[in-house]
């Protein structure tokens, strides 16, 4: 583990979105966030994860209470299919985006990308928070 350092939005509806400049924030700022770097991808407190190389697919598995794969890239015109291998429910929540889906034990479920920005985004479960994954949209 090292320390590392990340830009993210604040103050608008893209908050957790990667950026480089407060431009790329709809109204909002973009500041650095000091963290800690984890299990491979560059995490930190307070900021959103970011990888190297992103898996390029469109189907996200929620089994073991994570997210695989932990970082994904797709289009903005794709749509994600959510996959639930677990018996417990899980949401897939874009931060920064209207992307909030609830998807029973057992289900699937699908997450349209349709307008959403290309950036990096962070992805959570809203009733697991240690579940998280990174999605890069292009």
């Amino acid at each position: 583990m090292g320390a590392c350092g990340i830009k993210t939005c604040l103050g608008s509806a893209l908050k957790g979105k990667i950026c480089q400049t407060s431009a790329e924030c709809g109204g909002g700022t973009c500041t650095a966030s000091v963290g800690v770097c984890a299990q491979g991808t560059l995490s930190c407190d307070g900021g959103a994860p970011t990888c190297d190389q992103p898996t390029k697919q469109t189907e996200v598995d929620m089994e073991n209470m994570a997210f695989t794969p932990a970082c994904i890239s797709a289009t903005s015109n794709d749509t994600l299919n959510l996959v639930n291998k677990d018996s417990a429910a899980h949401t897939f929540t874009v931060k920064g985006t209207s992307i909030n889906v609830s998807i029973d034990g057992g289900q699937t479920a699908t997450a349209p990308l349709t307008g959403i920005a290309p950036g990096t985004y962070s992805v959570t479960c809203q009733f697991h928070p240690q579940m998280t994954e990174t999605l890069q949209v292009t």
